[in-house]
């Protein structure tokens, strides 16, 4: 499987490399100087709010589509594509491509936090009040790695898609940064409220999603909540839960994403 070859790519350790190094980068230092002893789970909080810097969000495209990308291009440059189809067939160079694109992304990211739990965990845990590892604190980091690994499996294969449909490495690896980041400045300057489009929404979870944000990872509606709002936790009438019947608490996507007040 192409898995393996990935894997052993140097693209792929070098993306791995980047996004650890978004990640160390990205951490809220400045919260942990010069502090003793620190709350319990900081090590944990400190990868997790990793994620809301700049850093990660800017890196983040370009990181997942790096290790597999342009692959499909590379063997058809090389050829070598022809050879890989004769020995295993079309049908299974097609799936093996497909779900090698899919997790290409996901594997760089997890791999990334995976490392930078574990810096944080030599450098903090130490110096920690309780050693204990925090429940809440432990299913946000888990629900963070988990969006990541979608967002990053839906550009990996994007990119996968744009090299096989256009031929060009440019669009290949171009295209889902582009798509990222325009959706992140428009939502930002210019449809605040919609925060649904907004990729770096996607990734954190900010905005109101639902009942313990279980709509997060759905777009297909966008509840009657304030997406400014400082407390993310649903209120007064924003409703009770996503996909519990209740539509009239919600309205669909580019019909209505302003507060309760504006109505």
């Amino acid at each position: 499987m192409d898995l393996g070859r990935m894997v052993r790519g140097r693209q792929f350790w070098l993306a791995v490399l980047l996004a650890a190094a978004g990640i160390g980068l990205g951490a809220p230092w400045t919260e942990v100087m010069g502090k003793t002893p620190l709350p319990c789970g900081t090590f944990l909080e400190m990868a997790n709010k990793s994620f809301a810097s700049r850093s990660v969000l800017f890196l983040f495209p370009a990181v997942s589509v790096l290790p597999w990308g342009d692959a499909y291009l590379q063997e058809k440059q090389w050829n070598y594509l022809r050879f890989l189809v004769s020995r295993r067939g079309r049908r299974a160079y097609c799936r093996d491509r497909i779900l090698t694109s899919a997790l290409a992304g996901p594997l760089v990211w997890l791999a990334a936090l995976t490392a930078g739990v574990l810096l944080f965990f030599l450098l903090f845990f130490a110096r920690e009040e309780v050693f204990r590892w925090p429940a809440e604190t432990v299913r946000q980091l888990l629900a963070v790695g988990g969006r990541a690994a979608l967002i990053a499996s839906a550009l990996s294969s994007g990119a996968g898609f744009c090299a096989a449909v256009s031929g060009s490495v440019y669009l290949a690896m171009g295209a889902p940064f582009l798509t990222f980041s325009l959706l992140m400045i428009f939502r930002e300057r210019y449809l605040e409220k919609l925060y649904c489009m907004d990729p770096s929404c996607w990734l954190l979870g900010q905005g109101y999603w639902g009942e313990d944000q279980r709509g997060n990872l759905s777009c297909t509606g966008v509840p009657k909540q304030k997406p400014g709002s400082k407390d993310l936790q649903p209120g007064g009438d924003s409703g009770s839960g996503f996909g519990n019947g209740d539509a009239e608490k919600y309205l669909f996507l580019f019909r209505d994403c302003g507060a309760p007040g504006d109505h």
